[in-house]
């Protein structure tokens, strides 16, 4: 348990983060903290550790906070410190990922600089509080292109279909489909089935033997098929839902199919 305690600190005394998790500040959104801040004074307290032998202090969270509070020329600031021989990247990442304060791609590189300092996968889901599942995903995020990293981390790409578009390794293509997918809101059922048919025609569509309107138009027409688990019929898997069920209605589900497929049809 890393020990904290309460402490006014003044501004002049506290540095900026030695390794910020934030990729960049958007200035506006500073503005309107500081605007916030002047009205409202500062609700949550940043967390800083030291003093150091030099007598400063490092900020740890709420670097924003601190910025905005440098904009208003506060001389003090209230907050909540550590020991300075902490180390400030445990307290910092699972504060911002419990209020859920960054985007998928700056949680990957949190998860990258942990596992860098010798954590293996199951104690980082241990102190981001996360599944091993979350964890793993954010370690494959930053194996995919760079394109598909960046609309994630800009909110623009579900994870789902994100994953998927990183295994096509056309980049114009690739672009193509990202675009579709932002126009049409396409889900991931549907752009499984475009990297199905990009992995059928990958020869042509990379070596460009065909119009862009040609590969289209055959990518339209492609199709997987699955069978449904309550008619049996086989439909398209564009068509198709995940659906989670406890088991007490899996079996009611189960048990009206075949009352179904028995009754007698006039």
């Amino acid at each position: 348990m890393i020990p904290f305690t309460d402490a006014t600190i003044h501004l002049d005394a506290l540095d900026e983060p030695a390794a910020p998790l934030r990729e960049l500040i958007d200035p506006q959104a500073l503005g309107d903290l500081a605007d916030d801040m002047a009205v409202n004074n500062l609700l949550q307290p940043i967390g800083a550790r030291g003093p150091s032998p030099a007598g400063r202090y490092e900020c740890v969270w709420g670097h924003r906070r601190m910025l905005a509070a440098r904009m208003l020329r506060w001389e003090t600031i209230p907050a909540r410190v550590c020991p300075w021989p902490t180390d400030p990247a445990l307290a910092r990442l699972a504060e911002n990922m419990m209020r859920t304060d960054l985007n998928p791609r700056e949680e990957a590189k949190a998860v990258r600089a942990l596992r860098g300092q010798g954590h293996p996968v199951s104690a980082i889901a241990r102190i981001l509080r996360r599944s091993l599942g979350w964890v793993d995903s954010r370690v494959e995020l930053l194996t995919w292109p760079d394109d598909v990293q960046e609309l994630v981390a800009r909110g623009e790409l579900p994870m789902s279909s994100a994953r998927l578009l990183a295994e096509i390794d056309h980049e114009q293509y690739r672009a193509s489909l990202i675009h579709e997918v932002k126009r049409t809101g396409a889900t991931a059922n549907v752009v499984s089935v475009w990297l199905a048919h990009y992995q059928a025609d990958r020869e042509r569509i990379i070596r460009n033997t065909e119009t862009v309107e040609q590969i289209v138009t055959r990518r339209e027409a492609f199709t997987i098929l699955f069978t449904c688990e309550v008619c049996s019929k086989q439909d398209d898997t564009r068509r198709s839902a995940l659906l989670r069920v406890c088991a007490d209605c899996a079996r009611t589900l189960e048990e009206e199919k075949h009352a179904a497929a028995a009754a007698p049809t006039g």
